[in-house]
């Protein structure tokens, strides 16, 4: 009798361990990655030669309430100021049929070797950005307004600031007026003003 319990005892380990082993997960199908063989027979993945080559960029705009901005990336396949713009309108940040006038960036270039002390400047990278036009609103729409120019300009071609013109006058609306020596700043803690 102490032989059936023992066999019973070990039959029962075994299929409660059998039971308890973890089943391999189920595979989803993926389509299948163009490959191409190499000389030793082994698959190669293939990049799509006929792809263009994209720039990721931020790009900001308001929240539902006005109250900060959100960050979306977006791929361009030229890094310039009217395709950012063009962006910036599809964001619904400025308005359908604003162009750029002109876009330069200035400085950058610390004192070192091949730059003299008094060429050098203060190794800010500033943009000037004249639009045909911004669109007024309200002091927090603004404030979202130009929360998103600035962030966006910024952060895509890395300056430090950016003065932003209107048909080369510096900007100015019913709530904003920005002087000669007015630049927007990123915006950090953009989430929320």
């Amino acid at each position: 009798m102490k032989k059936i319990t023992m066999c019973f005892v070990g039959a029962m380990t075994v299929l409660s361990l059998a039971a308890c082993t973890p089943t391999a997960p189920k595979e989803t199908p993926t389509q299948p990655i163009e490959t191409a063989e190499t000389k030793d027979g082994k698959a190669e993945k293939v990049p799509d030669p006929n792809a263009p080559e994209l720039d990721l960029v931020s790009i900001y705009s308001g929240n539902d309430d006005a109250t900060g901005l959100v960050m979306n990336m977006e791929g361009i396949e030229e890094l310039d100021a009217q395709h950012i713009v063009d962006l910036l309108i599809s964001a619904g940040v400025l308005e359908e049929g604003t162009v750029v006038n002109s876009f330069e960036v200035a400085g950058g270039e610390k004192a070192g070797p091949g730059v003299e002390a008094a060429e050098g400047d203060s190794g800010e990278r500033i943009g000037t950005l004249d639009l045909s036009k911004v669109p007024s609103s309200g002091t927090s729409g603004e404030m979202v307004i130009l929360g998103s120019i600035g962030n966006t300009f910024i952060e895509s071609f890395e300056l430090d600031k950016l003065k932003l013109l209107v048909n080369g006058e510096n900007y100015s609306s019913g709530h904003i007026e920005h002087g000669d020596d007015d630049y927007l700043t990123f915006i950090t803690n953009y989430e929320k003003f």
